[in-house]
């Protein structure tokens, strides 16, 4: 005959097994929703993925959220389909063009020189 502590240990380590089960369901749909977002903004996801595994192995449920929040605030400067956002890098707005200044002396279009930041006139062969 069972006792009244055989029947309650079953039904806690069911209840653990269940808990365990569910939290497995999330680590996988969790991983594979990541996976899947890294890769369309053509971030590294394998490295996001086994990030969120093992913190989720040492931490639990808090290493799970942890990884989950840092990951959507990282995804926000990584727009889908991998470009760059307009403020970084070489990916700036372009530069603005530069329209022709007259000469003053003898008024037909000078040139522009960025590393001397002056205008030329080729005509008058001098810098304006």
């Amino acid at each position: 005959m069972a006792s009244a502590f055989q029947i309650m240990g079953a039904e806690w380590l069911v209840f653990a097994l269940g808990i365990c089960l569910i939290g497995i369901v999330a680590l996988v749909f969790g991983a594979l929703w990541m996976y899947r977002d890294a890769q369309t903004r053509r971030m590294d996801a394998t490295v996001w993925v086994v990030l969120l595994v093992v913190a989720t192995l040492l931490a639990g449920i808090i290493g799970f959220v942890i990884v989950l929040v840092i990951y959507l605030v990282v995804r926000e400067s990584h727009p889908i389909g991998g470009g760059m956002p307009m403020v970084y890098g070489p990916y700036g707005p372009p530069p603005a063009t530069v329209m022709p200044a007259a000469c003053p002396v003898c008024g037909r279009p000078m040139t522009w020189y960025p590393q001397y930041q002056r205008w030329y006139c080729p005509s008058c062969g001098a810098y304006r």
